[in-house]
């Protein structure tokens, strides 16, 4: 991470080492001075280390707390925000998965033309958000993808959702740099997270009255290249005919291949999809 920070933000090390040389300097002209005691002899010494101190704490505060945020905006933007070529294709997949079941149920009957005609309720957005949260001991860690691709079977409660790692969020722009290293999520390498499964209750749900119902979702989550299956329970909100899918759940990061310390070993999922 001292590396890492050296190779992001030399200014705030050459500041830092300003500082520090000035403060050299004082000593080594202060202790020419003969005949004098210790205190006497470098009491101005004293004073240029703690107006160092001070300044060096400025200036790291300055780097890490501010500039990140409102200078390197402009310059982590690119790398920061998500592929939307690939959310593209991602939407494309649900829809092009839909679009293959509707054909494939029709295809026994006699027509010249492929007609699709859904006799399923299909709903799809690309707006649907995944939060994570992580509770450490050092600080609280939490990041936001509010451009997620989901698709959702209202008659058979086949659910997926699609999401980009690059478009998850965080206050601090270091971080969210840091989150797609290598080392970290390697989101070159595997740049999407995925949700395939099945609600298991969804013949109990009314979708033309409004109402709360809660439900149970069973499926494969795949992260960082790995995929496992996992139970959620979660709920549909209906109002005004327009369902609202809910769902906050735990997963260990370690069962996805996530070696990194810097985030607490369970995290906190949440998972929202309005559909208007």
């Amino acid at each position: 991470m001292f590396f890492k920070l050296m190779k992001e933000l030399p200014q705030m090390f050459i500041i830092a080492a300003i500082f520090w040389f000035f403060v050299l300097v004082v000593f080594f002209k202060n202790n020419r001075k003969q005949n004098l005691g210790f205190f006497y002899k470098h009491h101005s010494t004293i004073t240029s280390i703690i107006a160092a101190l001070i300044l060096t704490i400025a200036d790291i505060w300055l780097f890490v707390s501010y500039i990140p945020t409102h200078f390197k905006k402009v310059a982590t933007e690119g790398s920061a925000l998500p592929n939307f070529e690939l959310l593209d294709s991602s939407f494309a997949e649900h829809k092009n998965a839909v679009h293959a079941d509707t054909i494939k149920k029709d295809s026994s009957k006699p027509s010249k033309t492929a007609v699709i005609t859904p006799a399923e309720k299909i709903l799809l957005t690309r707006q649907a958000s995944i939060r994570f949260y992580s509770h450490g001991s050092a600080e609280d860690i939490e990041a936001t993808n509010s451009n997620v691709a989901c698709s959702f079977n209202a008659t058979t409660g086949q659910l997926k959702f699609t999401g980009l790692i690059r478009g998850f969020v965080f206050e601090n722009e270091m971080m969210q740099e840091h989150f797609n290293d290598p080392d970290y999520m390697n989101s070159a390498a595997y740049p999407k997270t995925s949700f395939t499964g099945i609600i298991q209750n969804i013949q109990s749900i009314d979708f033309s009255k409004d109402g709360n119902t809660k439900v149970t979702a069973e499926g494969s989550l795949s992260i960082h290249g790995v995929s496992k299956n996992i139970t959620a329970s979660g709920t549909i909100v209906i109002a005004a005919g327009k369902p609202t899918l809910k769902s906050i759940f735990k997963i260990k990061r370690a069962d996805f291949g996530i070696n990194t310390d810097e985030i607490a070993e369970e995290l906190e999922i949440t998972v929202i999809s309005e559909f208007k």
